[in-house]
């Protein structure tokens, strides 16, 4: 015969008897979880104490199952309590918080992330709609002392108690807003940007507009100043032209010889023959003429 788990039970039980309150069906399966988690507990220490020690790990091990069920019928109660509470308008504007129906943890994971929403956002007022505590067991609101208790400890937000202490379901918070956008914030920073691109577009057309007008504004060429020309001014190129150099003693140049036909040397090309060159004769200084004696008259 084919066993009927939990969910088969639970299933049925909504379709037979529908919940009328957000997340109902959700909270009575994790209070069953919860129930059956205690027994597998207290039967697994019984069973340590009685020697049984297989036992008593496989009852810790099924507690430990029933707990991981708990946990996940109170996720989607959570998710389900929420939503019903909170509508897309009221946590598009963030301009309050239903923390109706939750637990107190759960109360402050959305309390918290609510706040951060907020200072993302440059939010600077909320209200965190706790609730009187009329659902509690002792009539007490313990979502708002939670809140309360933990705004005070947050940097930058102060509670104002005289709109609390008008409606006690509440908490209004007053939170300091940063003028200036955080660094790699791009859903904050972007009216700080778009700013800033209109300023560079002005600056680029200023620019293009003063780079027309001077483009079209005709340009005289510059005037090309020369020295002026004068018959009397003279010329130094001739008088400091170099010489060639003569050529150095020893040095050979190449002479074309006609071509000589012979039989050992046929191969139609010129034959060349290397010359001396002509070296340049130095004139020797001569020496000096002696000046003719003057005759002298021999007395006889």
């Amino acid at each position: 015969m084919p066993t009927i788990t939990s969910s088969v039970i639970f299933a049925v039980y909504d379709y037979l008897f529908p919940p009328t309150e957000p997340g109902k069906q959700w909270r009575e399966r994790a209070s069953a979880e919860a129930a059956l988690r205690t027994k597998a507990q207290q039967d697994a220490q019984t069973a340590w104490k009685n020697g049984q020690r297989e036992a008593s790990k496989k009852l810790n091990l099924e507690a430990k199952e029933h707990y991981r069920e708990m946990e996940h019928y109170n996720s989607k109660a959570e998710q389900a309590i929420f939503a019903h509470y909170n509508n897309a308008a009221n946590a598009a504007q963030l301009q309050q918080v239903d923390l109706h129906g939750l637990f107190v943890s759960e109360a402050l994971v959305r309390a918290r992330t609510h706040l951060e929403a907020c200072r993302k956002a440059r939010v600077s007022r909320t209200t965190f709609i706790t609730g009187r505590g009329n659902r509690s067991t002792d009539g007490v609101a313990k979502i708002k002392a939670a809140v309360q208790d933990w705004l005070k400890e947050e940097e930058g937000v102060t509670v104002d108690e005289s709109e609390t202490e008008k409606n006690p379901g509440i908490v209004v918070a007053v939170i300091e807003v940063d003028s200036t956008p955080p660094e790699g914030d791009a859903d904050a920073a972007w009216p700080w940007k778009a700013g800033e691109t209109v300023a560079w577009a002005v600056m680029g057309t200023v620019k293009s507009l003063f780079a027309l007008a001077s483009t079209a504004a005709p340009q005289s060429a510059p005037l090309a100043i020369e020295p002026p020309k004068s018959a009397s001014t003279p010329n130094f190129s001739k008088e400091f032209e170099v010489p060639p150099s003569p050529a150095p003693p020893g040095a050979f140049n190449q002479k074309k010889l006609p071509p000589v036909k012979s039989a050992a040397n046929d191969d139609g090309d010129d034959d060349w023959e290397v010359v001396a060159a002509p070296v340049a004769r130095q004139a020797r200084p001569r020496p000096a003429t002696k000046a003719p004696r003057a005759k002298t008259a021999v007395a006889k």
